[in-house]
C-alpha cells in the first residue's frame, strides 16, 4: 500500500529534522559551566549553608501548617546523607497539602545517593527546581586503544571526570558498570553498538595513563563484533542511589523540574495512590559543558502504583536506560501452605492493608512459562513473614532463575532468608512448579503519556507494561531499544504484568531500535513473553496514525493480541541496517523478519490503510500476517 505521508506527520518529521541540525551546542571542556567550575571553596560552603538553613527554614514552615512555600532562588548544596542502608540527601514525609516552590533554584548534591526521598505525602506539588550532582556520578572518557586478545578498552578520562574525587565510584574490578557510547563527531549515541558491561580497577593504567577497563559483550559478543571503534567517546556508570525517590504518595504532582544527573534511576515513583502527575519534566545534559550523559538509568520509573502516572510535556535523552518504564512486579508462589493458604515473595503494602481491612482484593495466577492463567482468586486476609527461609526444598521454583528486579529477587541461591507474604484466599487452590501472580487493583494502570520527547538511550523510548494507558503524540528517536513497548516480562526482570485496553496514537519514532544484533527487533513491540500461541495476555490494543522512520529493522509487530487495531500508521524505511555479526545474513527465526508490519497469532485482527514504503536492502516486503484469526 504505497500512497503519500499524512501532512501533519509531514510537517512534524520535516521539524524535527530541521531542528536536530541546528541543534548542536556549544561545549566547553569540563562538566560544569566556566561560571559554576570558578565556585571557590568559600562559595561552596556557602552554599552548603544555605542547603542547611532551607532545609530547617521548610521543616519549620511545614510544622506550622504552610502550604504554600515558596523559596527564594539561589544554588543550594547538599553534602550530608542519613539513613545507612538506603542513603539520602533530603527527606521530606508526611507532607499535607503542601506546594514548594523553588523559583527555579538548583540544588547541588555531593554524594551518589539519593537527592530527594518523598514519603507518604499526600495532595503535594513540588516545582521550579533544577538537580545536579558534584562531582558526577559517573565518568567519562576517549577510546585510545583496543586490545581485542584481552578483552579491554584503554581510556583516557576527560578533565574533570576523575573517579578518586568520587569516592562512591572507586571499586574493586569485580564491580559491574554499563557503558555508553557516543560518536565523536555529533556527540550522539553511536547506533548499532550492542549492550555491555565493564569493570574497573581504577590503579590499573597504561605507561600512557590511560584507564585499562575490561570488557563484556551481551549475548558473548566480543569487542571486534561490538561495533566500538577507538575513536569513539564513552561514558561509564556505575548505578547507586536516585535523584527523586518517591513512596506511599498520594497525588503528588512533580512540575517544571529539570534534571542534569542521576547516579541511577531519575525519578522513581512506587506503591502510591492517586495519580502521579510529572509535568515539564527535563532530564537532559546539562548545556555549556562536555557531558555525555542525563542520567544513569532509567529517567521516569513508576511501579506497583494504584494508577499509573500522567506524563505530559517531558523531554528525557541521553541516559544509561529506559526513558520511561510503568510497570509492577510479578508475585511468585513461594509455598502451599494448606488448600487456601499460600506463601508468596513480598507483597505490595496497600494490598495487605486492603485484604487486612475486610475489602476484597483480586489476585490472578499464570504458568511462569506460557503465561497462560490458572486461577483468579479473592485475598482475604495476608501476614508479612519477615524472615521466610530461602531453601530449595521450601520453595516451589527454581531458585538459579530468579528475579533480577523487585521483592522476589530476594529469593536466589545466595540468601538465606527474605521477606514473604502468606495469604488467605476464598477458595481453595492447587499450585505446583513456577507460578506468579498479581493483583490487578495495583498493577499501575491507567497512564497517559503525551508530548513528551523521548531519546538517545541505549534502552527503550517508553517501556509500558501496564493496561489503560494512552500513548499519544511523543517523539520518540535514537533509541536502542524498541521506542515502544507492550510486553510484561515474567523471566529475567519479573516486571510486567501485561498491556490491554490501550491506546498508541500520533507519534513519531524516528531511528529507534538501532541495536541491530538481532532482526526480530521492531520499532513498536507488542508480545506478552510466554505462549503467544495459545495465550491471549493482552488484548484491546489500538497501534493509530503513527509515524515510524528509518527503522532499522521491523516496523511493528504484534503477536499474540486478541481485538488488535492497527491502522493509519505509516513506515518509511525499514531494514535498512545489517545484522553486526552476519552483515548479509537476515536469521530466519522468527515469522516476518524481513516486513515492515508482523501481525501473528491474533485474533480480531483490523489491519488497514498503512502505508508501508522505501524497504531497506534487508527487507523481504511489507506486511506480514500468519495464524490470524
Amino acid at each position: 500500500m504505497l500512497c503519500n505521508l499524512p501532512r501533519h506527520l509531514s510537517v512534524l518529521y520535516l521539524s524535527l529534522i530541521l531542528a536536530g541540525s541546528f541543534a548542536m551546542q556549544t561545549t566547553f571542556a569540563g562538566p560544569l559551566p566556566p561560571e559554576m567550575a570558578s565556585w571557590d571553596n568559600a562559595t561552596k560552603q556557602a552554599q552548603r549553608d544555605a542547603g542547611q538553613k532551607l532545609l530547617a527554614e521548610i521543616d519549620a514552615a511545614v510544622k506550622r501548617g504552610k502550604k504554600q512555600i515558596t523559596i527564594a532562588k539561589g544554588h543550594y548544596r547538599f553534602d550530608k546523607t542519613i539513613g545507612d542502608r538506603k542513603p539520602m540527601h533530603i527527606l521530606w514525609e508526611d507532607m499535607q497539602g503542601v506546594s514548594l516552590d523553588f523559583s527555579n533554584s538548583t540544588f547541588w548534591f555531593e554524594n551518589q545517593a539519593t537527592g530527594i526521598f518523598l514519603k507518604r505525602n499526600s495532595d503535594c506539588t513540588i516545582k521550579n527546581l533544577t538537580l545536579d550532582w558534584a562531582p558526577l556520578p559517573y565518568v567519562q572518557g576517549r577510546i585510545m586503544a583496543i586490545d581485542h586478545k584481552k578483552q579491554h578498552l584503554h581510556i583516557k578520562l576527560d578533565d574533570g571526570y576523575d573517579p578518586d574525587k568520587n569516592a562512591p565510584l572507586v571499586s574493586n574490578p569485580k564491580a559491574r558498570w554499563r557503558g555508553l557510547v557516543f560518536d565523536p563527531a555529533t556527540r550522539k549515541l553511536k547506533d548499532r553498538v550492542i549492550g555491555f558491561s565493564l569493570y574497573n580497577n581504577w590503579e590499573k593504567r597504561t605507561p600512557e595513563g590511560y584507564q585499562i577497563t575490561s570488557f563484556r559483550g551481551f549475548y558473548g559478543i566480543k569487542l571486534k563484533d561490538s561495533g566500538i571503534e577507538v575513536g569513539d567517546e564513552i561514558a561509564m556508570v556505575k548505578r547507586k542511589g536516585r535523584a527523586v525517590r518517591i513512596e506511599f504518595c498520594h497525588n503528588n504532582t512533580m512540575e517544571n523540574i529539570t534534571l542534569h544527573a542521576s547516579g541511577f534511576v531519575g525519578f522513581v515513583q512506587k506503591l502510591g495512590t492517586g495519580t502521579a502527575t510529572f509535568r515539564n519534566i527535563q532530564i537532559v545534559r546539562r548545556p555549556d559543558t562536555n557531558r555525555l550523559i542525563s542520567c544513569n538509568a532509567d529517567g521516569i520509573n513508576i511501579n506497583n502504583m494504584e494508577n499509573g502516572p500522567l506524563l505530559e510535556n517531558c523531554k528525557v535523552e541521553y541516559l544509561g536506560d529506559d526513558c520511561v518504564n510503568v510497570h509492577s512486579a510479578y508475585n511468585r508462589v513461594v509455598w502451599q501452605d494448606t488448600s487456601n493458604q499460600l506463601t508468596m515473595t513480598q507483597m505490595n503494602p496497600n494490598a495487605i492493608s486492603k485484604a487486612n481491612s475486610g475489602k476484597p482484593v483480586k489476585i490472578i495466577f499464570f504458568d511462569r512459562s506460557t503465561m497462560k492463567k490458572l486461577a483468579q482468586r479473592t485475598i482475604t486476609a495476608a501476614q508479612n513473614i519477615d524472615a521466610y527461609p530461602v531453601d530449595q526444598s521450601k520453595v516451589l521454583f527454581d531458585l538459579k532463575d530468579w528475579f533480577h528486579s523487585g521483592d522476589a529477587a530476594m529469593f536466589r541461591p545466595d540468601i538465606k532468608t527474605a521477606p514473604a507474604t502468606r495469604i488467605t484466599l476464598d477458595q481453595p487452590i492447587t499450585i505446583s512448579g513456577d507460578v506468579i501472580a498479581t493483583c490487578p487493583e495495583f498493577i499501575s494502570a491507567g497512564a497517559v503519556i503525551r508530548n513528551g520527547h523521548f531519546s538517545d538511550t541505549i534502552a527503550r523510548g517508553i517501556r509500558l507494561q501496564g493496561p489503560h494507558a494512552l500513548i499519544e503524540n511523543n517523539v520518540i528517536q535514537n533509541t536502542r531499544g524498541y521506542g515502544l513497548s507492550m510486553s510484561g516480562q515474567p523471566s529475567f526482570w519479573g516486571e510486567g504484568p501485561y498491556v490491554h485496553s490501550t491506546v498508541a496514537r500520533g507519534n513519531t519514532f524516528i531511528n529507534c531500535a538501532n541495536d541491530t544484533t538481532d532482526k526480530n527487533h521492531p520499532v513498536i513491540m507488542v508480545q506478552q513473553q510466554g505462549d503467544y500461541t495459545a495465550n491471549f495476555t493482552q488484548y484491546d490494543i489500538t497501534l493509530k496514525n503513527n509515524l515510524i522512520k528509518d527503522a532499522p529493522a521491523m516496523g511493528i509487530m504484534v503477536r499474540g493480541v486478541k481485538d488488535i487495531t492497527i491502522t493509519d500508521n505509516t513506515i518509511d524505511g525499514y531494514y535498512t541496517s545489517p545484522n553486526l555479526s552476519e552483515a548479509e545474513k537476515i536469521p530466519a527465526e522468527f515469522n516476518g523478519t524481513g516486513y515492515g508490519i508482523v501481525v501473528e497469532s491474533c485474533e480480531n485482527v483490523t489491519l488497514k490503510d498503512n502505508t508501508v514504503i522505501n524497504p531497506g536492502k534487508y527487507a523481504r516486503g511489507t506486511i506480514f500476517t500468519a495464524r490470524n484469526k
